[in-house]
């Protein structure tokens, strides 16, 4: 049994942490509020309400100030966001043994749930959130019967798909390990301590957003130090801001907080900008972007928030520090495959090495997309390989 809860998001329409916080929320069984920032009156109730925060979203419930997506999957996984929904008891996706758990939300793992459906297999998906980094992406022309849409537009019309067949979903909760047994099963310890079971798993927890593992990043985390300049680049229009990463990510979000009168200090660690010429020809020619080459970050330093960032002259050794409000790290992905070291194979890039059959190092798990050593990172490859990894376990669960 459930209370009635007043849930409030304030959000950006563009925000890719924005529709996954809405997603779990409405996994939840529960509607909200949304609070759009794009409106000046707006973003100042959300500074006041949170203390000044500058990341989106933020999310409240009954007044209850839970903070940003985040914050809401720990608050899921340590059961305070039940506690605070009311809800005394969930679906039990922990008393059985499925035939297939597929890890991650994204469109290897929903296609794979949905091939393996369609084949009367008994299916959990468990995933950190809904779309990884399809949300993060932009327009997208390039996934055939689908023109002009994007990420969020995408993924969710996958998951509409999904839902029509007899496929269970848990979002907010993480994969900590995974391990074969010898009784033919597959189990997986979660962060919130519960253990689930499956005949086979597919793995397609995708990639996230590189570190750069320097002193104060993880202190000031959504205070100044961001990894998707899409969702938060509009809170700092007219600042001082430092784009870390000279690649095609780096450049696009150099220039599109350019257009928002921002300062733009752009750093790359090679001696050149590594993305594409077009990109790079429009990053030199913006008057509003200072570009640093050859150039290593070695502290993000400030007191409550960011105030600056200590940088090194890689050729001269010598050091230096920009004064910005907010940093935004763009230097690519890793994969997600932590959580699977020591039960399969891993290649020395972090990606689960598999075969042409999605097949890994352990009998009774596979796994597609992005995590995996696969040359080409694209959705509809991540996707055509959930549906081959879901075809070849239902023929080794039917023998």
């Amino acid at each position: 049994m459930t209370k009635s809860c007043e849930i409030e998001i304030y959000a950006l329409e563009w925000c890719p942490y924005c529709e996954k916080a809405k997603a779990l929320i409405k996994s939840k069984g529960f509607s909200y509020k949304e609070y759009d920032i794009g409106e000046e009156e707006v973003e100042e109730e959300m500074q006041e309400r949170t203390d000044g925060a500058k990341t989106v979203p933020q999310v409240f419930i009954d007044g209850h100030l839970v903070g940003g997506y985040d914050d809401l999957v720990d608050a899921n996984i340590s059961g305070e966001l039940n506690d605070l929904l009311g809800i005394e008891e969930e679906a039990d996706y922990f008393d059985k043994t499925w035939d297939l758990i597929t890890v991650g939300a994204g469109p290897a793992s929903f296609n794979a749930a949905l091939y393996a459906a369609r084949k009367g297999l008994e299916v959990l998906i468990i995933g950190k959130d809904m779309g990884g980094q399809m949300l993060e992406s932009g327009e997208i022309d390039n996934y055939l019967g689908f023109q002009d849409t994007d990420g969020a537009d995408l993924i969710q019309a996958f998951w509409l798909h999904v839902q029509k067949y007899d496929v269970d979903i848990m979002l907010g909760d993480r994969v900590s390990s995974i391990e074969e047994k010898k009784n033919q099963s597959v189990t997986l310890e979660l962060s919130s301590g519960n253990t689930a079971a499956a005949r086979a798993a597919i793995l397609a927890t995708g990639a996230e957003s590189r570190e750069l593992n320097v002193t104060g990043e993880k202190q000031f985390k959504g205070k100044g130090v961001h990894y998707c300049a899409t969702c938060d680049g509009y809170l700092y229009s007219g600042k001082d801001v430092a784009i870390v990463g000279g690649g095609n990510s780096g450049l696009e979000a150099s220039l599109d907080l350019a257009k928002l009168d921002c300062s733009v200090e752009l750093i790359e660690v090679e001696p050149e900008l590594t993305g594409d010429d077009v990109l790079i020809r429009k990053v030199e020619a913006n008057k509003n972007i200072n570009i640093h080459t050859g150039t290593g970050v070695e502290e993000i330093f400030g007191q409550d928030k960011v105030e600056g960032l200590e940088i090194m002259d890689l050729a001269e050794k010598e050091t230096g520090e920009l004064s910005v409000e907010g940093i935004f790290i763009e230097i690519g992905y890793k994969p997600n495959s932590e959580y699977a070291e020591g039960s399969v194979e891993i290649n020395e890039h972090g990606e689960i090495i598999i075969d042409e059959n999605n097949c890994t190092s352990a009998e009774r798990i596979w796994a597609a997309g992005d995590v995996t050593n696969i040359q080409d990172k694209q959705i509809i490859v991540a996707a055509a390989e959930g549906a081959k990894a879901a075809m070849r376990v239902s023929e080794k669960l039917s023998r």
